[in-house]
């Protein structure tokens, strides 16, 4: 139910607050002073686009504030607000939130049924949902059924699809796990210690090539000089007169041909397979080529060995689950087209029901001559549409196209009439558009019979239906254009008065007096 309703600095409206009581609330006003601005302002509170509703003063902040006693009793305050030279800001209960989650907040609480919003038939399902409440169709167990059956086929998914898709993949997965199995790394950590032997046997082999260097430079049997041999010819040259220098020389040659034959037992102590190198080289490279396929590392690689091994042993072991898996499908797909055969045949009674309620509502609404279809199609009847043509000469097409704002408000009237549906506040505008007479008093009567449940909010021009409300709110204009508008609730004489002067246009007319008494006494049925 909407308590309160405070608009600031927007078109004529510079600050008011309208406070809105329970049952059947009416705003009623001269054209031009303002109600239909109130119902836009609403609309803006609710999470509405902003319309380009006009700022009163550009230098002053506006905004749109509403508060709602929700079913449980507690109160909701919803905002909109835009600061002068600011954004648009939506506000629940004091908190920042976006205008998707004021608008679906708000949803429950109230509906706009007027000239631009019908924002209940535009949700999806929506037309669904009031057709279903209207004929009582429970569509539980069918929504039960496609659960099963969805999760089924996300079962099957899992197992590999078909059996022709399960083959694939097993042929796949057993592909991969050979790819690794025939390399076999032995550990996340075989490749480092395979560069390590790498890099050791490189070592060993320069070491090699540098100790036969140094071997064949000090005493070498090739045809090159030697360091032995330069002594020996040393040798050769110096008298023997010279014993000192030629036992130096002696000395030096036997020193350094024990130091050329220490170096061939350190060259013969180096082990060296020829072969190892390429060895190593080739199994590192297999190996860096599953880590490029898998991953980043060998530890990804093994990971991925278990993850294939398993996969592949699940569908190798799914075979009987499959079989299985396809007879629960074929007989939930079997009850679920029976299932949905009956929803459908529910829904269409429904439709039927549903159509006849509302067409013959219409006709005391005037709406004599439009038609009004509900058409159900698709699995389960799922796919509900409501067509409407405004008359005898047009087909009926999809309601939120084909009626006018009057022609939509009127419409909804006559389903929630049908269908106990809407929320808890219901606000309709231009309602009457095109009514009076007899019209006048059955859509007074419709709209206080809704009210007895949930709270109303109408605009109208109609004495007959602002006689029948339980609160009501005048509208008015400022006493010159630039002056801001009024708002006031009126009861007693000043109702007398407003009711007056919507029957004749003036509030003094003795005779119109008298009829707005005797319909105020009489209520919408007068």
């Amino acid at each position: 139910m909407l308590q309160t309703l405070h608009v600031r600095n927007i078109g004529a409206v510079e600050d008011v607050v309208i406070d809105f009581a329970e049952g059947l609330n009416v705003l009623s006003g001269e054209t031009g002073a303002g109600k239909t601005l109130l119902v836009e302002a609403l609309h803006l509170v609710l999470g509405g686009g902003d319309r380009h509703l006009p700022v009163r003063d550009p230098t002053q902040a506006s905004g749109v504030e509403a508060v709602f006693l929700d079913d449980a009793g507690g109160e909701v305050q919803f905002g909109r607000a835009l600061p002068a030279g600011g954004r648009l800001r939506a506000v629940i209960d004091g908190r920042t939130v976006s205008a998707q989650m004021l608008a679906e907040r708000a949803e429950v609480l109230c509906e706009l049924h007027g000239q631009h919003e019908h924002q209940v038939l535009r949700q999806p399902g929506a037309a669904r949902a009031l057709l279903d409440r209207a004929g009582r169709v429970d569509a539980t167990h069918v929504a039960g059924l496609r659960a099963e059956h969805r999760d089924l086929l996300e079962s099957q998914v899992r197992l590999g699809g078909s059996a022709d898709e399960r083959a694939r993949r097993i042929d796949f997965l057993a592909h991969e796990l050979n790819e690794i199995d025939v390399v076999a790394p032995t550990g996340p950590e075989e490749i480092e210690v395979l560069l390590a032997e790498v890099a050791a046997l490189s070592e060993t082999l320069e070491a090699k090539e540098s100790l036969s260097r140094a071997s064949a430079a000090i005493d070498d049997e090739g045809d090159g000089p030697s360091a032995v041999g330069l002594v020996q010819v040393a040798l050769s040259d110096v008298p023997h007169g010279l014993v000192e220098v030629r036992g130096e020389l002696l000395e030096l040659s036997a020193r350094l041909q024990a130091l050329a034959s220490r170096l061939r037992d350190d060259l013969e102590a180096l082990e060296e397979d020829p072969h190892r190198l390429g060895q190593l080289d080739e199994r590192v490279g297999r190996l860096q080529g599953l880590v490029r396929k898998h991953g980043h590392s060998l530890a990804d690689v093994l990971a991925k060995r278990d993850e294939i091994a398993f996969a592949l042993a699940a569908l190798r072991e799914d075979d009987a689950a499959a079989a299985s898996l396809r007879r629960r499908l074929e007989g939930t797909a079997a009850d679920l087209a029976a299932a949905e055969a009956t929803l459908l045949a529910s829904r269409t009674s429904a439709a039927r029901a549903l159509t006849a309620a509302v067409q013959e509502r219409l006709g005391g609404l005037a709406l004599t001559h439009a038609r009004f279809e509900v058409v159900v199609t698709g699995p389960g009847g799922d796919l509900v549409t409501f067509l409407f043509a405004g008359s005898q000469a047009f087909e009926p097409a999809p309601l939120v196209e084909a009626a006018s704002g009057g022609e939509l408000s009127r419409v909804m009237l006559a389903l929630t009439l049908a269908t106990d549906a809407g929320a808890g506040c219901l606000v309709f505008d231009e309602v009457d558009a095109g009514v009076g007479g007899a019209t006048a008093r059955s859509l007074a009567a419709c709209l206080s019979e809704i009210a007895m449940h949930r709270q109303v909010i109408v605009v109208t021009h109609l004495a007959t239906v602002a006689a029948a409300a339980s609160h009501h709110v005048v509208v008015s204009r400022g006493e010159t254009p630039a002056s801001p508008a009024g708002v006031r609730t009126v009861q007693g004489d000043d109702r007398v008065a407003e009711i007056a002067r919507m029957l004749s246009g003036s509030p003094d007319d003795g005779p119109a007096v008298a009829h707005a008494s005797s319909l105020l006494e009489a209520g919408p049925t007068s």
